[in-house]
């Protein structure tokens, strides 16, 4: 009888620790489910209100001055000279300036996700930040956004793209339509992410922090109620 009560105890006394590892291992994906839930919502919430207050405003504007059908042409002509290149680009340097966009440029496809610029507004002519016409990127390597407001004919706004010519970027990207409706370019607009890269970092650093302290007393009280029956059968074992 001794031998079948002892073993029953240390069945249960297994099963209570089976319990309590399975409790702690259940706190732990919750810790670090919630700690990346909230960092995903922090970025995207915070990705969107920069993209619909900074660079929206300059896109909305921008477009007003887009015609689809002397777009094509340029695109086409590939002609710095045409009058509408010439004062559509200057008037987008000029909504670059008001509303403090990084960059500010127009898009035609070549090929596939490679596209080249048509109309930019970034800089003046031969500026540090101007790109001249036919000037070419792949899309692929940028934020999907680009491609997909392409595809689509929808303006979206993309999420943070750190690129190591251009640094870190917010942009929106909105389709150009000729007077058939179809789609035959891109405008964007990007603002400046440096500083909330950092913010970002920082912010992930101090949540790492929240995170090992609650990993820390977790496993505190893991250990110590692990002893405590572990220390229980023993006793229980030593008095029969």
């Amino acid at each position: 009888m001794e031998i079948k009560f002892l073993e029953k105890l240390e069945k249960n006394s297994s099963s209570l620790k089976y319990r309590i590892t399975f409790f702690f291992v259940f706190f732990l994906l919750a810790v670090f489910s919630v700690f990346i839930i909230t960092s995903l919502l922090q970025v995207n919430t915070l990705t969107r209100f920069l993209g619909f207050h900074y660079a929206m405003p300059a896109v909305n504007s921008a477009m007003e001055l887009i015609d689809g059908d002397s777009f094509e042409r340029i695109a086409r002509t590939m002609d710095t000279s045409d009058p509408y290149y010439i004062e559509t680009q200057q008037k987008l340097l000029e909504i670059k300036k008001e509303t403090n966009v990084m960059y500010l440029y127009t898009k035609a496809q070549v090929e596939g996700t490679m596209f080249m610029y048509v109309i930019d507004g970034s800089d003046v002519p031969g500026g540090e930040l101007f790109s001249e016409l036919g000037d070419s990127e792949d899309l692929a390597f940028f934020d999907s956004a680009a491609m997909k407001a392409f595809n689509t004919g929808t303006t979206l706004i993309g999420t943070i793209d750190q690129q190591e010519e251009w640094g870190a970027l917010i942009s929106v990207y909105a389709p150009i339509f000729n007077n058939a409706g179809d789609v035959v370019g891109l405008l964007g607009s990007d603002v400046d992410a440096t500083e909330i890269v950092q913010w970002i970092r920082t912010q992930i650093l101090w949540q790492v922090g929240i995170v090992a302290i609650f990993i820390a007393v977790g496993l505190t009280v893991y250990i110590s109620v692990i002893r405590l029956v572990n220390k229980n059968f023993k006793f229980v074992s030593a008095t029969e």
